[in-house]
């Protein structure tokens, strides 16, 4: 009997010795790597942040003109970023005559390059750019055309109007789209018997982009499709367009459809201002009735 007390302590020593001994090991092998590995992305992300936000637009096309292909197309991709800012805009006439050159360079490069490059000439907003992207569509693969619609739609020169409605006919519903939209930012008046035909077209979403369009352009030719776009219910049908992209679109029906005087459009609008569950749907709204 007298043992039984050392034998008690005994176990439970090896007992504590046991979680001692597992508790090390957790702590080495799994815990300690861990929080270096946290530790590790952290400072990584930081140092990323660091690097993009000192970066100006010289600086990423540099990295067009002398970088890898992941660097090349990446470089592309945040120089069109930083140049959607006006306030970013380089105002030395020898940066816009590098980044032409480095488009004309990217003809043959990948696909990604040139793409980006398209969007970042088109929030230049240069003028002197459109017949260089009207140049390109002739003769542009089918993977680079929508961003050089979409670009040639942000220069919103009237005179490259033309040059797009060989588009609204495209095989591609994409690209039928986005030349609707195009056509609606640069504004022709010309562009409306062109628009009124995809009011027509069997895709929802080139229905959409003419009739927004065609009311930029003060044509009420869309007003049965600007009243479903105004309506949620209509929306909700497409799977394909989810929660941002429906008030997205709801946004942009609301400014379009402000730009005719029709009762029934205004009477819309006024029962989103108060129902839409969306704050800066209700707000474009009561912007709009202004």
């Amino acid at each position: 009997m007298s043992n039984e007390p050392n034998v008690s302590e005994n176990k439970e020593d090896n007992a504590e010795q046991e979680k001692s001994f597992f508790s090390v090991i957790v702590h080495s092998f799994f815990i300690i790597p861990f929080l270096i590995a946290i530790f590790c992305i952290l400072l990584f992300t930081a140092m990323s942040m660091l690097t993009n936000e000192s970066k100006t637009a010289y600086d990423y096309l540099e990295d067009i003109k002398t970088g890898g292909l992941n660097k090349r197309w990446q470089g592309a991709f945040e120089l069109s970023k930083i140049l959607a800012n006006p306030k970013l805009l380089p105002e030395d006439d020898r940066f816009y005559q590098e980044i032409q050159k480095a488009f004309e360079h990217s003809k043959h490069d990948d696909d990604r390059v040139r793409q980006y490059l398209a969007l970042a000439i088109g929030r230049t907003e240069r003028q002197e750019y459109t017949p260089i992207l009207i140049d390109a569509l002739t003769e542009a693969k089918e993977v680079n055309i929508p961003s050089l619609i979409y670009a040639l739609g942000m220069l919103r020169n009237k005179k490259s109007a033309k040059a797009l409605y060989p588009y609204i006919s495209h095989k591609s519903s994409r690209i039928r789209s986005i030349a609707m939209v195009s056509l609606g930012n640069i504004q022709n008046p010309e562009s409306i018997p062109v628009l009124r035909k995809g009011i027509h077209d069997n895709e929802p979403n080139v229905q959409w982009g003419a009739a927004i369009s065609l009311a930029q352009l003060g044509d009420a030719s869309g007003k049965q499709i600007l009243l479903k776009l105004l309506d949620r219910e209509y929306l909700i049908r497409f799977n394909e367009v989810d929660p941002d992209e429906q008030t997205n679109l709801v946004i942009s029906a609301i400014e379009s459809a402000s730009l005719i005087e029709d009762r029934d459009l205004r009477k819309a609008i006024q029962e989103i201002s108060t129902t839409d569950k969306n704050m800066k749907v209700r707000a474009t709204a009561m912007e709009a009735l202004k």
